[in-house]
């Protein structure tokens, strides 16, 4: 058989105890949260991305991988056949309360036949349907098309996901979440003023949003965790502060470590400091995944015959883009990932007041309470 040059492009969308059920996912996704922040922190000082976001489009990559292509994702990222049933729970659990929504779809090249089990398998465990694109006669219609999809998705945050389509892209896979709430004690306007953030010698100026009221707090070697509840179902956003003068502090955190000092945090009273931030970003994640281990993936010898034997795929590019507004009222998030396949060839007694001033680089997540999984990793300096 005589196999035709063709791309893939995978994307997603995001805007912003464990349950067994999804703990599978959680646990790869976690892990993945600080193995991909130790790496793009070596390059960026601040940063914000979605696990999430890039595991479920991986996992609908994964999903059509056979052969070596198969075991270097299961040994670098913890897949296994178990990630997609897990994904799928994690989404219906992650749907409930109208924080979230989330979509996937599948665009096809007219002529592209993929195998019905890949087909059914990302239909039963991802929600994702297929929908014909004419790609290689009109890549820029089909591109509009995809980027509207988006937009619409991620409620205008991603607006413009793809800059454009090669003629030969055969597939493209799409992952759309949003994410919105307020927080259960918002800040009051009234109290935000200028204020200073500190990184290193560096004083920027910035907008400081102050309130005192019972927050779960907890410090643990040093790091200081103060768990920001949203309103409705049990999400939250965890902060993770070091101590001014020893940033470093947070380099050995991990997965377990998170664990471990979220079950340190305690109701106390807290004297909170947070600056209002809004960033977007954008990544190429090849050299990060690579970085991981996953790598005929991306070479010629690469194996997603599970997804079409009509073409054989590697992958070309991981592009990922995110969105975050954080202010007195709550937080907005979104992320986009694109992942492109081309050809180859209890309450304590009261105590004093604990001072939460996120003045200087710190570290954060948001999170769903109920499975522990990361939805949202960043780091913030100015």
């Amino acid at each position: 058989m005589t196999f035709r040059t063709a791309k893939i492009l995978f994307v997603i969308a995001m805007v912003f105890a464990f349950s067994s059920q999804a703990s599978a996912s959680t646990g790869v996704i976690n892990n993945f949260a600080f193995s991909a922040a130790r790496i793009i922190g070596q390059s960026e000082s601040t940063y914000f991305f979605s696990p999430y976001s890039i595991i479920s489009a991986l996992g609908m990559a994964y999903a059509g991988a056979s052969g070596t292509t198969a075991r270097e994702m299961e040994d670098a990222l913890g897949f296994s056949p178990e990630l997609h049933p897990s994904i799928e729970r994690l989404m219906h659990i992650l749907a409930e309360g109208g924080q979230i929504s989330s979509a996937n779809r599948i665009w096809l090249h007219i002529n592209l036949k993929i195998n019905r089990d890949y087909q059914y398998k990302l239909l039963l465990s991802y929600e994702s349907r297929a929908m014909m694109l004419d790609i290689q006669n009109d890549p820029e219609g089909s591109c509009k098309t995809i980027n509207d999809w988006v937009n619409w998705r991620t409620k205008g945050r991603i607006p413009s996901m793809l800059n454009r389509l090669d003629p030969s892209t055969k597939m493209v896979i799409t992952n759309a979440i949003y994410f919105t709430a307020d927080w259960q004690k918002k800040f009051d306007v009234r109290a935000t003023g200028p204020g200073k953030f500190y990184d290193g010698a560096k004083e920027t100026e910035v907008r400081m949003m102050k309130q005192e009221d019972r927050f779960d707090y907890a410090e643990l070697e040093n790091v200081k965790a103060l768990r920001l509840q949203y309103k409705g179902r049990k999400m939250s956003m965890i902060v993770l502060l070091p101590p001014k003068d020893n940033p470093s502090a947070l380099e050995g955190m991990n997965a377990e470590k998170l664990g471990q000092l979220l079950g340190e945090l305690r109701m106390r009273k807290v004297d909170v400091w947070l600056p209002r931030f809004r960033a977007e970003d954008n990544y190429q994640l090849e050299d990060v995944l690579k970085a991981m281990g996953v790598k005929q993936a991306f070479t010629d010898d690469a194996d997603f015959s599970g997804i079409t034997v009509q073409e054989k795929l590697k992958i070309d590019a991981v592009v990922h883009k995110t969105f975050i507004d954080v202010n007195e009222a709550g937080t907005e998030a979104a992320a986009a990932t694109a992942v492109h396949l081309v050809g180859a060839t209890a309450m304590p007694q009261e105590e004093e007041i604990a001072e939460f001033h996120a003045d200087h680089p710190f570290t954060y997540f948001i999170l769903d309470n109920e499975t522990g999984t990361i939805l949202f990793m960043g780091r913030q300096t100015f």
